[in-house]
């Protein structure tokens, strides 16, 4: 989705119309109108404005909630057997210290 659809989107899902969230951003209805147009974009601190007003993060705003939700399933790829070696080989070394000292402590 594509941040003018974003923005009209997030703004139709709390029901404001273009005049409340244009008081609510201190800027003109004109410009609301605009940004959800694509004829212009919102500078950084309007951005920041609105993803606070939406109660979204920047990234969500900016590249789309179903960017976003692509990413997410991206990121949690299970691991496999020498993945979770690689990444967490120094569990091995504590719970065999730990397994070593109880051994010789009952030994």
């Amino acid at each position: 989705m594509e941040l003018q659809s974003e923005i009209y989107q997030s703004r139709r899902q709390l029901k404001l119309s273009q005049a409340d969230l244009a008081e609510r951003m201190g800027v003109s209805e004109a410009t609301i109108n605009q940004w959800e147009q694509g004829e212009k974009y919102p500078t950084v601190e309007n951005l920041i404005d609105l993803s606070n007003i939406f109660e979204i993060t920047l990234d969500q705003l900016i590249r789309g909630t179903e960017q976003t939700v692509h990413n997410k399933e991206m990121t949690q790829q299970h691991l496999n057997g020498w993945d979770f070696l690689a990444r967490y080989w120094w569990l091995i070394f504590a719970v065999g210290g730990f397994l070593f000292w109880i051994l010789s402590r009952f030994s």
